[in-house]
């Protein structure tokens, strides 16, 4: 989304890993509060997300910094 809305390409990657770590607690905010669901099941899959969105930030990490790497030798 950033892409689309004409931002550079290093604040976009930085705005995509941002957006992916807050939807995390937001998912498990929302799951949890009183006055939404008040469900500790429903946090679960907010909560295997934050474990799993690490990983595939890492992956993500590692492809984005190897392609700069790519175009820099260039």
């Amino acid at each position: 989304m950033p892409r689309l809305a004409g931002v550079d390409h290093r604040e976009a990657v930085a705005a995509g890993f941002e957006i992916g770590i807050h939807n995390t607690g937001l998912a498990i905010t929302v799951a949890l509060s009183p006055a939404l669901l008040n469900s500790a099941q429903m946090a679960i899959p907010g909560a295997v997300y934050g474990i799993v969105m690490f990983f595939t930030a890492t992956a993500f990490d590692y492809l984005i910094s190897r392609r700069v790497r790519v175009d820099l030798s260039r």
